[in-house]
């Protein structure tokens, strides 16, 4: 296919470029940086603006929407909120204008409302899934939620296959060296119920949800099936979420606090690097 990927310089962005054009699609890069390693065709745009915006995606295929603020605190609240839902809005009415009816969109653990939002709170059960109710208070948050909404009105309206991947904090290091950092401190890590990604394999599933030929709207948790903490995963909870009395899963190892089955089954999404495959625990 044809696919157009918006956010194509950033650390996401280049690893689904590989995926994709290592699986023989042809790419067009969207940024408003230029791609660091000189990736071709790339093109510098602002898509918090739509005009113009048409053009590019002529006789694409498909879209991969990556392009954000990738987490509050980096701009004010008032641009983390504003910019990304704008950039959601304007590369779906464009891909719907220009009849592209597969659209991938890069959404966030944050959606659910516990990963930047205030201490204390309890989920309803674990590992989430995404049945659980979303309730973000923060602008990162209640912009991926936003952008989700958004996609459920352009694929009722224009018949639209469009899949909403939930990132947790995805690892872009190798060596997993970040990640043996955090072991030593669970808390650091409850907000997110000890999950991540590696890049490769968010790169995998974005590719995946590109191929894939559901209909409507798709919300996806996208998780390695293990935590990043060593200890087991019900212990943590019995510690740092003492009122949680609904365990969806049982067994005593170190799994993910972030249910996957749905991308597992639907999309064929299998995680192929977890931490245990790099560092001894």
């Amino acid at each position: 296919m044809r696919i157009v990927v918006t956010g194509g310089s950033g650390q996401l962005g280049q690893q689904v470029i590989t995926e994709l054009t290592e699986h023989g699609h042809e790419v067009l890069s969207l940024d408003r940086r230029p791609h660091p390693h000189g990736f071709a065709p790339a093109r510098m745009v602002k898509l918090t603006r739509g005009d113009g915006l048409a053009e590019h995606f002529e006789n694409a295929d498909g879209v991969v929407h990556l392009a954000a603020h990738i987490a509050p605190n980096i701009v004010s609240d008032a641009e983390t909120f504003n910019d990304n839902v704008a950039m959601s809005y304007n590369v779906l009415r464009t891909a719907a204008g220009c009849g592209i009816r597969r659209v991938v969109i890069a959404s966030s653990l944050a959606a659910y409302g516990f990963l930047y939002g205030p201490p204390g709170q309890t989920p309803l059960y674990l590992p989430i899934d995404e049945r659980h109710p979303c309730t973000p208070t923060d602008p990162y948050g209640l912009s991926k939620l936003t952008g989700e909404l958004i996609a459920d009105s352009f694929a009722a309206r224009d018949r639209m296959s469009i899949a909403s991947l939930r990132f947790p904090g995805v690892n872009y290091d190798p060596s997993y060296e970040r990640i043996k950092s955090f072991m030593d401190n669970p808390a650091h890590r409850k907000s997110g119920f000890w999950s991540y990604i590696d890049v490769r394999d968010a790169g995998v599933a974005c590719r995946l949800a590109i191929e894939s030929a559901h209909e409507g709207h798709r919300v996806f948790n996208v998780a390695a099936p293990t935590s990043n903490i060593h200890e087991p995963t019900r212990e943590l909870i019995r510690r740092f979420f003492p009122q949680l009395a609904d365990l969806r899963r049982s067994g005593d190892d170190n799994w993910s606090g972030v249910d996957s089955s749905r991308a597992e089954k639907e999309l064929g999404f299998r995680c192929l690097h977890v931490w245990e495959k790099y560092l001894r625990p």
